[in-house]
């Protein structure tokens, strides 16, 4: 069992699966009306971006929901989240220009920003798409040794269809996040030279929990 890297598969057995205290994240909070960023680790090279809207959105847009900009396709080992608070307050002259301007350049697909406890399920979930890749992370929330998964499904050409999130326990409010984290690496999951969808290679103890929401042209 092992899990690619930027640098390399990394071998772990049942014991390694727990990250070192250096593993962990950083926990800045974020407010709900923020922009986040998905990058190749290795390059830089933006992949998604994400505008989160509050309950004061811009014009054309919904209150709490994300936007996703496809910028790139899916092809790297290693991703990273990034997350940053809006510069000007919803509400402002210049926020709708700034919340636009963060999704030029991509497609975008848009998706509730709320979901239940009760809209995670316990399982696995299987890939509809023509492409996937699931990756882990350390979780932002903790304790230490917790993880999560997202598998992300693709189309033909690596472009990001939707995104599904594994927590290692069900969250009661329904929130991948507690505190929205600044910066969270997210590795693929392999099998000796083969990714893997199954979460339990990410940790074969846990009773995993998905939520698979529904993403749409926006």
């Amino acid at each position: 069992m092992s899990t690619g890297s930027s640098t390399g598969e990394l071998g772990v057995t049942r014991g390694d699966l727990l990250p070192k205290r250096t593993d962990e994240p950083d926990k800045t909070q974020i407010p709900i009306d923020s922009k986040l960023r998905f990058i190749e680790t290795s390059t830089g090279t933006p992949l998604l971006h994400l505008a989160v809207s509050g309950l004061t959105p811009p014009s054309g847009f919904t209150a709490k929901t994300e936007y996703w900009s496809r910028l790139a396709a899916f092809k790297s080992r290693a991703i990273t989240l990034v997350s940053f608070g809006f510069t000007n307050h919803p509400g402002s002259p210049d926020y709708p220009k700034e919340f636009r301007d963060w999704l030029v350049g991509g497609s975008v697909l848009s998706t509730d920003q709320e979901a239940s406890g009760q809209q995670w399920t316990q399982g696995i979930y299987q890939p509809t798409s023509p492409a996937s890749a699931l990756y882990w992370a350390v979780d932002p929330d903790g304790p230490i040794g917790r993880r999560i998964g997202l598998l992300v499904e693709l189309g033909s050409a690596g472009e990001l269809r939707n995104a599904i999130w594994y927590k290692m326990d069900r969250p009661q409010n329904g929130l991948i996040f507690q505190n929205t984290p600044s910066k969270v690496n997210f590795t693929q999951v392999f099998v000796g030279d083969t990714p893997s969808n199954d979460p339990r290679h990410i940790d074969p103890q846990s009773a995993w929990y998905y939520y698979h929401g529904v993403m749409r042209p926006a």
